[in-house]
């Protein structure tokens, strides 16, 4: 059963995208989460569209949908009880919307997402793609739900795409006069009173330059259309910004605008279980009064809005300078390694100007390498103070066409804005193709809260470090983010507690302070990364560092770090899916910081580096690139694979030393599931690259795949022996090397000497020991435990994975089970005691009893006496009596 659902308080555009979507889905059901607005419920009864079969949501047996379709929503609170199937893991989602993310979105298997005025114009793309028509009725509906999402094209919202689904609804015979009697002009007597009471009951506030408008009314019946209402007041006073709180029948609704970008509404109105847009957004609030609403109002506004900026709240640092006396040649090694267009040039502690690269191309270009900076820097400079209003530092760079804005204080050069850095202010596009951090786009969902998600997946007591991390950052006048792996894998929803943070400010003696708060909490530090590890007694762990730069002498060098911003910190990362970080200062707690579109490529299911030169620098990052791909089911991005390509092919990884790529092959390889990401290697040439003789092939593959099904069973087993799985791998990718090959790869790998040797002498083992139990010459237990005993654990589960033969497989299995572990309850001591002399002789006994008990001619103590005094009878002098001499052994004491 297919269900076609939208959000609670349905409006037009979400019953349009509901009949938009059953024309795409004609076997669903529709049904309404619950309640209308009241023009939509007048228009069912005005229109010829009451026809459509509309279910009711609690006629709908849950068990039976297979397949949900969200239309103009995500939101798990916004689609009543239809919440309780999406967590289900066998529940096929579709999701069609254009409202921002937020915490509770939902994840499906097809989500058509993107920011366009109306959900309804992304379902009627769909439909042009397909040729689906639509009758006139249907048209009409379609184009009232446009009409009123974008307030008949006049919000800032409204896009092309917009315009384009209009003029084709007009094409399938939509009814403009129907659209302009249903959108509501006239005011009633109710709505006015309403209205007025908004006006008179208005407080107006302000935070850090950024005035608010919040109104609240009340009225003791239905009154239809408060958006509408609300949208007039904003119109008529013309407001930037407005929360109105209306309280209307046993609820009160919350109706949100703004257009300034200060404000977001639908981050304010989703902590009361609503939604919407940055511009406009709403939510229904029950179990609080109308005066209890407004104050929490105000204290969100006040802790969320974010107040006009200044130019020490984006400028860059640490700030990168040259004295006016040192070379071309030197510039352009700092230009290079710190991935900078421009260089503040320095005389005698003051600015003397500022160099940028154009000019040392230029000259070096000359072969003027070793002429002084400053014959190439224009002297003088229009700088600006930290407390310089963001808009003033705009205009500046503008009119003075400036492409660095020195920031000073008392006379020292404290930051630098770039163009770059206003940019992602004003949230403009830039080039993709990166050269440095400073030239990168920006991400839209940089200001996206986790907050609630932070609360939802992470325990208390990892909630209380980052909380307590955050309150002693500001005490020390710093700044601290929660990083990496863990910040991924929240959006994914993921489990991780790999807690990684970074300050912006000094790394060591932070943690030292936050561990401080926990009894028996150690720090371990390396202080020649500015590194920390906070480590707990439960065993959890959080490692701290300062934030840093890195920049490499050579492609494949390790790299040299230096202290550094958070921007910078996140620039030196693999991936732009690890480059996410989290504010945890209180005021900022729980916002997303997205300088490289990580959280873009995350919802794309996309890989992709930060700039073209990534696996030059460190070519193990190709490798981290297939893992990532593998274990997220992520695509490789276009670009990112032909780079990988041309790095394979330019033989960058000689350059790595064979630790550190055995080390990224073990990550690999101890993957849950590492055979896609071995066929990824094998589709990009990358294991010819590491080695010539390191090929994967088709049998290989399907060996490594063998492999798989082994694990599993080892795992399904519960044994206690712990195995290293990157062996039992590398054993099936090497099988089909001679030993002098498979001896080049392992020393390529760095693997250490004594492990070469044994999985050498296994290599020869394992084929004798097929080879007779194939022929029939080993059958008994014994046999099979002699044959199989010098082999490792790994290499007997390669051999599992290996033969073709089932009887083998099981032999094998019987002896990992139980052969291996059946051993003789006669001691060397017992047998001392017996009258046998210690010596070789005792090797042989015990071997033999092994031997006959594995055969199951032996059990007891007393048949392990009789079968020694058989085999291995003793001298007449020596005989003893068995049953004077037993009493006095030990295993029957």
């Amino acid at each position: 059963m297919e269900v076609i659902t939208t959000h609670v308080n349905a409006d037009f555009d979400a019953f349009a995208s509901m009949v938009a979507a059953h024309k795409l889905y004609p076997d669903a059901v529709m049904a309404f989460p619950g309640s209308q607005e009241k023009h939509l419920r007048d228009f069912f009864i005005a229109s010829a569209i009451y026809i459509l079969s509309i279910e009711r949501a609690k006629d709908i047996d849950l068990s039976k949908v297979k397949r949900l379709i969200l239309v103009d929503t995500r939101q798990k609170q916004r689609i009543g009880r239809f919440a309780e199937l999406v967590d289900n893991g066998a529940l096929d989602i579709h999701i069609y919307d254009h409202h921002p993310d937020s915490a509770d979105d939902a994840q499906g298997s097809l989500e058509v997402v993107r920011e366009v005025g109306a959900t309804v114009t992304l379902l009627i793309q769909e439909m042009r793609k397909r040729e689906i028509d639509l009758n006139a009725e249907e048209a009409t509906l379609l184009a009232l739900g446009l009409y009123e999402d974008t307030g008949s094209f006049t919000f800032t919202s409204t896009t092309p795409d917009d315009l384009e689904a209009a003029a084709w609804l007009v094409q399938q015979g939509a009814n403009l006069n129907v659209v302009a009697h249903m959108m509501p002009t006239d005011l009633n007597r109710g709505q006015i009173e309403v209205l007025h009471q908004l006006i008179e009951e208005t407080e107006l506030i302000t935070i850090g330059g950024v005035e608010i408008v919040v109104a609240t009314a009340g009225a003791d019946g239905y009154i239809g259309d408060l958006a509408i209402l609300v949208h007039k007041y904003k119109d008529i006073e013309n407001l930037k910004s407005i929360f109105a709180v209306i309280r209307m029948e046993d609820r009160l609704h919350l109706i949100a605008r703004s257009s300034i970008d200060d404000v977001n509404c639908a981050e304010i109105a989703s902590e009361f279980g609503g939604g919407g847009h940055a511009a406009a957004a709403s939510a229904t609030i029950r179990n609080m009064t109308l005066y209890e609403a407004k104050d929490r109002l105000i204290k969100l506004l006040n802790e969320r809005v974010r107040p006009k900026r200044l130019a020490q709240e984006i400028m860059s640092r640490p700030v990168y300078t040259i004295e006016a006396d040192h070379t071309i040649e030197e510039a352009s090694e700092l230009l290079s390694r710190y991935q900078i267009s421009s260089l503040p040039v320095m005389r005698n502690h003051l600015i003397f100007g500022i160099l940028h690269r154009n000019a040392v191309e230029k000259a070096l270009h000359h072969g003027l390498k070793f002429e002084p900076v400053e014959e190439f820097t224009n002297p003088g400079t229009v700088f600006v103070t930290p407390e310089e209003p963001i808009e003033n530092v705009l205009r500046i760079a503008v009119d003075s066409r400036l492409r660095l804005v020195p920031v000073l204080k008392s006379g020292d050069l404290v930051g630098v804005i770039s163009r770059s850095d206003l940019l992602e202010h004003l949230r403009l596009p830039r080039e993709s193709d990166s050269t440095g951090p400073d030239e990168f786009p920006i991400s839209k969902s940089r200001t996206k809260s986790v907050r609630k998600l932070m609360e939802e997946r992470l325990p208390q007591q990892v909630l209380k470090v980052l909380r307590l991390a955050g309150e002693i950052a500001v005490m020390r006048r710093e700044e601290v983010y929660l990083v990496g792996g863990a910040v991924r894998d929240l959006l994914l929803r993921n489990y991780n507690l790999d807690i990684d943070l970074v300050v912006e400010g000094q790394g060591i003696p932070f943690a030292r302070e936050l561990a401080e708060e926990f009894p028996r909490c150690r720090v371990r530090d390396h202080e020649k990364f500015g590194t920390a590890v906070m480590l707990f007694d439960d065993g959890f762990k959080v490692d701290v560092a300062t934030a840093r730069h890195e920049y490499y002498a050579s492609p494949g060098a390790l790299p040299t770090v230096e202290t550094s911003s958070i921007k910078r910190d996140l620039f030196r990362r693999d991936f732009t899916i690890n480059t996410l970080a989290v504010s945890l200062n209180p005021r900022t707690f729980g916002k997303i910081i997205d300088f490289f579109g990580g959280s873009r490529d995350i919802k794309d299911k996309a890989i992709r580096v930060l700039h073209n030169l990534a696996f030059v620098e460190d070519p193990t990052r190709i490798l981290r690139a297939v893992r990532f791909s593998s274990r997220f089911d992520f695509n490789i991005g276009k670009h990112t694979a032909g780079l990988i390509t041309n790095a394979c092919r330019m033989m960058f990884f000689d350059k790595v030393e064979g630790k550190r790529l055995l080390n990224e092959l073990i990550h690999i390889l101890d993957e849950r599931k590492p055979l896609p990401a071995l066929n990824l290697m094998a589709s990009y040439a990358i294991p010819e690259a590491i080695h010539p003789q390191m090929r994967f092939t088709r049998k290989s593959l399907s060996l490594a795949e063998s492999v798989s099904g082994v694990l599993a069973w080892w795992k399904y087993q519960g044994l206690k022996d712990r195995i290293e799985v990157w062996i039992v791998y590398m054993q099936a990718l090497t099988d089909g090397l001679s030993d002098g090959e498979f001896s080049e790869v392992c020393a390529r790998l760095s693997i250490v000497p004594h492990l070469v040797r044994q999985m050498l002498s296994d290599r020869n083992e394992l084929k004798s020991a097929l080879a007779l139990m194939a022929r029939g010459y080993v059958v008994r237990p014994s046999e099979i435990a002699a044959q199989l005993r010098p082999l490792s654990l790994e290499t007997l589960l390669f051999t599992m994975a290996k033969t073709g033969r089932p009887q083998s497989r099981e032999a094998i299995a019987q002896y990992i089970n139980v052969y291996r572990n059946i051993k003789p309850i006669l001691t060397g001591r017992d047998l001392i005691q017996m009258g046998y002399k210690p010596g070789p002789l005792f090797g042989e006994i015990l071997s033999g009893i092994r031997d006959e008990k594995l055969n199951g001619n032996i059990a007891t103590s007393t048949d392990e006496i009789t079968f020694v005094k058989s085999a291995f009878p003793l001298n007449k002098k020596k005989t003893i009596d068995l049953e004077s001499d037993v009493p006095q052994l030990d295993f029957l004491i």
